[in-house]
């Protein structure tokens, strides 16, 4: 167990950890496009670029999770950083489309420890009572990444596409540093007490974890797929392009592009995120417990897919798209929590590690629907979505009640 540096340092490096990942892969989005159409990718070879990250992770997570559990959360969690600054190394020097490839499949395969190594580090310093809190806290500097990481890139690519590669790259490599110094491991490690087996995604099918696997799955599939139309859903619905469009708000219009519209709704669904996993998340918990906060999240995301469908101006879009954002928010952390609690020490790593790789399945999985419901007909990715989140929800609930008959007897 930790013992020199408090545990409240732990958690702040693991935290800062799992903000500088997701300030990483966000920074990359609004400079990839142009950055691989300048090596001659086209939008097929960008789909392919983007979603060869989570398929790495899909693969290698797993495997990376049950390594923690044999030579520890730290190496596997520091090396995962060091990876992640290579890959930025190689996105800034690439002049190839294959160096990009590299590059996102380097950081996909490397940075996959990072999430199972930092959820595993949680479950092995925290109690069972805190851990959907401390989870959630984890969840919501995610989310802060995100918010920020868009913004940062703007700013950098001002001097050029590549800076805000270096950026990231330098800012990985001290942080490894940084964590090398500050973090303990918080564990006592005996390779030969944990024998390695087969890593598989499918053998957690056949666990008495099942169900939270693919909750964790649907949960991703929802937001990917959302993510991945919604930009399609404006122009379709309201006619706004990427240039200055007329907009409803509030009864009248204002001129306003596409991009500018996304910008501004993934931020406030990210700021929704923060303060929902960061506040509200350990309130609900201590309310109803983690398996109702489970519940009441998907009945609220799946709500708020068809609230998006019935709204007719801009500021009811946000609002409703931030109920979305509220309700998965809720999900997430708990999910992971649950898994947790019900997997034995020697194997939260391994037990992470698969969380982590269903969740790549739902973004691997999440835009090929969306995109092949909305060629039907706009509104139908997202009535689609809804009805999954409402099924999630009435799976959640059916699981609850037994599991409620089980422990009264």
């Amino acid at each position: 167990m930790v013992a020199m540096v408090s545990e409240r340092v732990q958690l702040a490096i693991l935290i800062a950890g799992m903000f500088f990942l997701s300030l990483g892969f966000s920074v990359i989005m609004p400079v990839l496009p142009y950055y691989s159409q300048s090596m001659g990718a086209s939008a097929f070879d960008l789909g392919l670029l983007m979603a060869s990250y989570s398929v790495m992770q899909l693969i290698f997570t797993p495997f990376l999770g049950e390594l923690s559990d044999r030579v520890g959360r730290k190496p596997v969690f520091l090396i995962g950083l060091f990876g992640y600054g290579v890959s930025f190394l190689i996105y800034g020097f690439a002049t190839q489309l294959w160096m990009l490839f590299a590059a996102r499949m380097i950081g996909g395969i490397l940075s996959g420890g990072i999430y199972p190594a930092s959820l595993a580090y949680i479950a092995d310093i925290t109690s069972h009572k805190e851990r959907g809190r401390i989870m959630g806290m984890l969840g919501a500097s995610s989310g802060l990444g995100m918010i920020f990481g868009p913004a940062l890139s703007g700013g950098l690519s001002i001097w050029g596409l590549t800076v805000p590669f270096f950026t990231i790259a330098a800012a990985s490599f001290g942080f490894v540093v940084l964590g090398y110094l500050l973090l303990e491991e918080s564990r006592s490690v005996d390779v030969h007490r944990i024998r390695p087996g087969k890593v598989s995604i499918l053998a957690p099918l056949r666990s008495r974890l099942w169900i939270l696997f693919l909750l964790a799955l649907l949960v991703t599939l929802l937001m990917s797929g959302f993510q991945s139309v919604f930009a399609y859903y404006l122009m379709g619905r309201f006619g706004v392009m990427d240039t200055p469009s007329a907009m409803p708000v509030l009864g009248t219009t204002m001129m306003v592009t596409g991009p500018t519209i996304m910008a501004i709704m993934f931020t406030v669904m990210g700021i929704t995120g923060v303060i929902c996993q960061g506040i509200l998340l350990g309130m609900t918990i201590e309310m109803i417990g983690e398996r109702h906060t489970v519940i009441t999240g998907m009945f609220i995301a799946a709500a708020s897919f068809f609230l998006i469908l019935a709204a007719t101006e801009l500021v009811s879009l946000m609002m409703f798209s931030c109920t979305l954002a509220l309700g998965t928010g809720l999900v997430t952390p708990c999910l992971n929590s649950l898994v947790s609690k019900r997997t034995d020490e020697e194997h939260q790593g391994a037990a992470m590690g698969v969380i982590g790789s269903y969740n790549s399945v739902g973004r691997i999985a999440g835009p090929p629907l969306g995109g092949l419901s909305f060629d039907v007909h706009m509104g139908l990715p997202f009535t689609i979505l809804g009805l999954l989140a409402g099924m999630g929800g009435m799976v959640a609930m059916a699981i609850a009640l037994r599991l409620r008959k089980q422990e009264r007897r």
